[in-house]
């Protein structure tokens, strides 16, 4: 026995350094999530029992989603607690947490679904998920408190209502820690940055992506006059940029593509606060930019395997039509 429990940690041992030489060769939700273990320390530090509470509830969704899994005999490419625990990051430090519920609950559900139908898709759902909940929620995911636990607007929002122009309303020291109002696990930009270089380490972040990404988003600030600081001093901002959209997992395989998705994302992303969009916007536009990413490319497949559509569709519809065979009423039969 004692000989077994040596060579177990010897080779747990052994692993743990060929993961730290090479973290490539992990699991890629174990890399994932230790990308987004920086930014849920920080805002367990920053927004404490509210933190813990939105950050159980994701991994209750999770865990959940993989029970559902198991019992249904369904594979899983990755976890669905790295969507859910996406989701949930982005949700307001002031929102109630059934909203948090619900962003966790979608993106595990979603994840499911993409599991199961299009596993090739590229796309992180979690921020899929959020997306949507916002916008069908009015805006309710959105609301914010500072870490004190004084309700108010994130700083793109207050710099909005009260500045504007070139000011900054807010040092960039306390931009940069995150000790600010936003997203429950997204306000700190150095969490961010410590998460992005981890990415980076394991070969799964794109640099190229994040610097178009960076490009397009000094458009709208040049043309407007803005300061530069105050704007991409931004934990949300880097969160979606560097950990979902730069992610190369869910980055279009084209080397051409990925350059001008991060170009159109930082455009999008930042152009919109001269409509009045706060922070939320780049967190829709990236979601967005994923789902029309992987609109084009289903498009393309179909396109190149017609036959394969047509009988797929053509499966489809016999079996649609058994089902309405097997529900539909028989007749009485007349007595004999």
């Amino acid at each position: 026995m004692a000989g077994q429990a040596t060579a177990t940690v010897r080779n747990a041992l052994r692993w743990l350094h060929r993961f730290g030489v090479q973290p490539e060769s992990g699991p890629p939700s174990l890399v994932a999530g230790l990308a987004l273990t920086p930014p849920v320390i920080a805002g367990v530090a920053f927004f404490r029992l509210t933190a813990l509470e939105m950050l159980g509830i994701a991994l209750a969704a999770g865990l959940a989603a993989h029970l559902v899994a198991r019992l249904l005999g369904q594979p899983l490419d990755g976890s669905p607690l790295l969507p859910a625990l996406v989701g949930v990051a982005l949700v307001g430090s002031g929102a109630t947490l059934p909203w948090a519920a619900s962003v966790a609950a979608l993106a595990a559900v979603l994840e499911l679904g993409r599991a199961r139908v299009v596993p090739a898709a590229r796309l992180q759902v979690g921020t899929v998920a959020y997306a949507l909940v916002l916008l069908l929620g009015h805006g309710a995911p959105a609301a914010y408190v500072s870490p004190g636990g004084a309700s108010g607007p994130e700083p793109i929002r207050l710099w909005q209502q009260f500045f504007g122009g070139g000011e900054a309303p807010i040092d960039p020291v306390r931009l940069y820690a995150g000790d600010v109002a936003g997203p429950i696990f997204a306000t700190s930009m150095l969490a961010v940055a410590v998460g992005a270089a981890w990415l980076w380490y394991s070969r799964r972040l794109s640099l190229l992506t994040v610097l178009t990404f960076l490009a397009g988003a000094m458009v709208p600030i040049v043309l407007e006059r803005w300061s530069i600081g105050y704007h991409l001093e931004s934990g949300p901002l880097w969160f979606a940029a560097a950990l979902v959209l730069a992610d190369r997992r869910t980055l279009p395989a084209s080397k051409v593509g990925r350059p001008l998705l991060g170009l159109a994302a930082g455009v999008v992303a930042l152009g919109a606060r001269t409509r009045g969009f706060a922070i939320e916007s780049a967190l829709v536009t990236v979601a967005g930019m994923q789902v029309l990413t992987c609109v084009v490319q289903g498009l393309g497949w179909v396109r190149r395997h017609r036959e394969e559509t047509r009988a797929g569709l053509r499966d489809l519809r016999e079996t649609v039509l058994a089902l309405g065979r097997l529900h539909r009423p028989r007749q009485a039969q007349p007595p004999s």
